[in-house]
């Protein structure tokens, strides 16, 4: 041990030739991988998986609502979400959201991710929060019955509005943008945004889904 130590004294290791062209190499792959146009292609793979939990009669039946909806086409209102919430809030907001086309519910990415060895977790994930009887139990003769929301996987409208934060209600006026987070329903975070808004269409859809 003592031989070690001297011979440490008189040691130098070797500087790493690699070392800049490792960081330029670095650098690169992290400006490629948070470019919008490869941020797109990660959303259009999430949102073609997530497509698979929604029937094409129930994609069918939400173009139709759509075109009956209240708010003009320069207004937009996101929920955001994220499977960090629990179980039973995201269940909540999903069945609420059934028929509701006007407010549109985003995560960031899928459960999981995207791969194989984690298909298993993502289906039970979504069976679980999308059921429409949350005391529904499986078996292979009587699947459970299913929520049908247009679920969109956009994490470049996280980085857009700044959030941080789940679940959190924006509501995009196209000359002004109001946001509220808070795990509480959705017709509080609706009125709560209002009541700084204070926005005609808002105030009609608040009214109609109060109706309905």
């Amino acid at each position: 041990m003592d031989t070690a130590r001297e011979l440490a004294k008189t040691m130098t290791i070797p500087e790493n030739i690699h070392t800049e062209a490792g960081i330029k190499a670095a650098e690169k792959t992290n400006a490629d991988f948070r470019k919008t146009e490869f941020q797109q292609k990660i959303a259009d793979e999430f949102n073609r998986q997530a497509d698979l939990f929604i029937p094409e009669s129930g994609k069918n039946k939400q173009k139709e609502q759509e075109a009956q909806g209240i708010l003009l086409e320069t207004e937009k209102v996101y929920l955001f979400l994220s499977s960090s919430i629990p179980e039973a809030s995201f269940q909540g907001y999903m069945a609420y959201l059934e028929g509701l086309p006007e407010i549109v519910p985003v995560m960031k990415g899928m459960v999981g991710g995207l791969g194989k060895e984690n298909k298993k977790e993502r289906v039970k994930w979504w069976s679980k929060v999308l059921k429409k009887d949350t005391t529904c139990e499986k078996t292979p003769e009587e699947p459970c019955d299913l929520i049908k929301p247009a679920i969109s996987i956009k994490p470049a409208l996280f980085n857009q509005y700044s959030i941080t934060e789940v679940p959190a209600l924006v509501y995009d006026r196209g000359d002004d943008i109001f946001q509220i987070q808070g795990d509480v329903g959705i017709m509080t975070l609706l009125e709560k945004v209002n009541q700084e808004a204070k926005s005609p269409s808002l105030t009609a859809f608040i009214t109609k889904v109060r109706g309905n």
